[in-house]
């Protein structure tokens, strides 16, 4: 980590506009470098690095700090690469909406018609709407509720054939639909069914469909060897995630959490659905699929992630709404573990995107308070 004496250089990428063209306060930039700055002088951060768009012009365009963990590393560039985790189901999410629009999926269709564990007393109502809205009751992230021993769904196996029925195994957090319960595991399931409808491996649809027509050219779910000295990491486990190699056929699909991206890449995605499902005069979503992505979705669910008390949780399909702070009402999108999200604000016509990656277990100020900075600059 960066000692407390130094101050980060900035490194400037890509902008199409300047911020002033972009109804955007120059001086609120200065405070998020400021921001930025202060975290990774005081250990808080290892590095930031943001992008912001408006009205599909990039105006800012910026990173500093460090690269790795590791004692002389090179510093985080614009387009250096980053795991996003869980801005992955963002990209599932698109996936079934895809698949759902040539009607070969149907959001209340029941789990069990794809794949065949499902199909117990126990499993049969567990829906694709209810893996969308992590409403089904399938295992809970590690940690999610709170249990002060969490065991991870993906390890260990317990003496079954298949990885689903192995994921499937033991009681159901709650009934489907009753409880809202962040659960990564039920988006594996969504990408082994993504794959069964559409007759190619998950990772390949996703190329297939998503990246390759967004032109997301650095944007991987294994990062090519000649490209591995550009990916941030900040522990030993990251560089041993990013150094593995062995083949998934026979474990759950990445889609929950395995795709690396850069900054400009994840834009495109934003960008996509801030102008109704197209980007560069290609469309991936139909503007209906993308207004019903981005609505609230549920009703009367209530919730205890990460001990929380809410008993009207709101989300869309598979994406986060407003947050409690000055994000505008409508703005949605979604965040990952590695530090970095996604953000679409549709009344103010802006996108937002950051990687704060930190090698301590949780700063605070390094998403909500980065998010609240940049929001205030909007004029």
């Amino acid at each position: 980590m960066i000692r407390e004496t130094e101050v980060p250089l900035y490194h400037d990428g890509r902008t199409d506009a300047t911020p002033e063209q972009a109804a955007y306060d120059p001086a609120r930039l200065a405070r998020l470098d400021e921001h930025l700055s202060e975290l990774i002088s005081h250990n808080k951060l290892q590095c930031g690095s943001y992008l912001l768009a408006r009205d599909g012009r990039i105006f800012a365009h910026r990173a500093m700090g460090k690269l790795t963990y590791r004692e002389g590393s090179p510093d985080l560039m614009p387009d250096s690469i980053r795991k996003t985790y869980s801005v992955t189901k963002f990209f599932t999410a698109v996936a079934v909406m895809q698949l759902i629009e040539e009607g070969k999926l149907y959001l209340e269709q029941a789990v069990s018609t794809v794949l065949k564990p499902f199909d117990t007393p126990l499993h049969r109502s567990i829906t694709v709407f209810h893996l969308l809205t992590h409403t089904s009751g399938v295992y809970p992230d590690p940690g999610c509720m709170m249990e002060p021993y969490p065991t991870a769904w993906f390890g260990g196996l317990k003496g079954y054939d298949d990885w689903v029925t192995n994921a499937i195994s033991g009681p159901l957090s709650s009934k489907p639909g009753e409880q809202y319960a962040y659960s990564s595991c039920g988006y594996a399931i969504l990408g082994e069914i993504i794959a069964k409808v559409s007759g190619i491996p998950y990772e390949q649809y996703i190329l297939e469909r998503i990246l390759e027509p967004l032109g997301m050219t650095r944007t991987f779910f294994k990062v090519p060897v000649h490209l591995r000295d550009e990916v941030c990491v900040t522990s030993d486990w990251q560089v041993e995630e990013l150094e593995w190699s062995e083949e998934r056929a026979d474990g759950p699909p990445p889609a929950g959490g395995g795709l690396y991206s850069t900054l400009e890449d994840m834009w495109k995605l934003g960008q996509m659905m801030l102008d109704g499902g197209t980007f560069g005069g290609v469309r991936i979503l139909s503007r209906k699929s993308v207004e019903a992505m981005t609505k609230n979705k549920l009703s009367g669910v209530k919730t205890h992630v990460w001990g929380s008390h809410v008993t009207d949780y709101q989300f869309g399909l598979g994406l986060f709404l407003t947050t409690p702070t000055i994000e505008t009402p409508g703005t949605y999108g979604h965040e990952g573990f590695g530090r970095c999200g996604i953000k679409v604000d549709p009344e103010e016509r802006f996108v937002a995107v950051f990687i704060v990656p930190t090698g301590i277990q949780w700063a605070p100020e390094s998403v909500i308070g980065t998010k609240a900075v940049i929001w205030s600059g909007l004029l």
